[in-house]
């Protein structure tokens, strides 16, 4: 009997990690526009960093070491998604939680965030609660064991270490992409066990941006070639799952 994952609740129970204090760095183009998102968060859990002179974006953040990043796509001085992919590419931001909270929402823009490692995009449009919510998840997401270091799982000739960010064959770092990363954390983490299309789809993409079935095959396909085909087995009509 196979047993499928397609659920949260089937996946794992989330761990209540709300009472640390965690620091935003908000980015806007104006001091007003910072302010809005500020009242979104009623909650005194948060303190907050404000920044509106983009050009020493990323020096600032250097030196906050924020527990989150709120950006906007519209900065004054520079493009938010350039300083998105310019963060991702300094391996001291590999785990820096990134959200887009912009006016420019459309289809395009959003797929652009995510190519360039945000973990969340969210338009202004949205209601202050969705906003609030939607942050507290990424937070919990990325924090909710952040005291108990996680072991190097170890499959064969593969090594996977979630804290450094790093998967090895043989020894040899491999050269994956964030989505890729994302993909073999979650599959390794019930080994033999079934995930879902649409499941993986929420896990790894978010359930913000729309991302065809064909997007996952090709992922899948890169990771066979770099993990070794055996690895990953497809469940036809249903998804996929890891091998050790």
């Amino acid at each position: 009997m196979k047993e499928y994952i397609s659920s949260d609740k089937e996946f794992m129970e989330l761990t209540n990690s709300e009472n640390k204090k965690y620091h935003l760095l908000i980015a806007d183009k104006d001091k007003i526009s910072i302010d809005n998102t500020i009242k979104v968060f009623k909650s005194e859990i948060y303190k907050f960093t404000e920044i509106t002179k983009s050009k020493d974006l990323i020096a600032t953040i250097k030196k906050e070491k924020p527990d989150l990043v709120i950006l906007e796509v519209n900065l004054n001085e520079v493009d938010g998604i350039d300083v998105c992919t310019d963060l991702r590419s300094d391996v001291t931001f590999a785990k820096l939680p990134i959200i887009f909270v912009s006016n420019n929402a459309d289809d395009f823009t959003q797929i652009a965030a995510f190519d360039a490692g945000a973990d969340e995009f969210i338009p202004k449009t949205s209601r202050s609660k969705l906003i609030a919510n939607r942050v507290k998840a990424v937070l919990r997401r990325y924090y909710q064991n952040e005291e108990t270091p996680k072991e190097i799982k170890k499959f064969g000739n593969l090594e996977i270490d979630e804290e450094q960010v790093m998967i090895y064959k043989k020894g040899e770092a491999l050269k994956l992409s964030k989505k890729e990363f994302q993909l073999v954390v979650l599959l390794t983490s019930r080994p033999g066990k079934v995930f879902k299309r649409s499941y993986i789809l929420l896990k790894v993409w978010g359930d913000d941006i729309i991302v065809g079935d064909r997007n996952i095959d090709t992922h899948i396909k890169k990771l066979r070639k770099k993990l070794g085909k055996q690895h990953i087995e497809t469940v036809r009509g249903v998804g996929y799952k890891f091998i050790p």
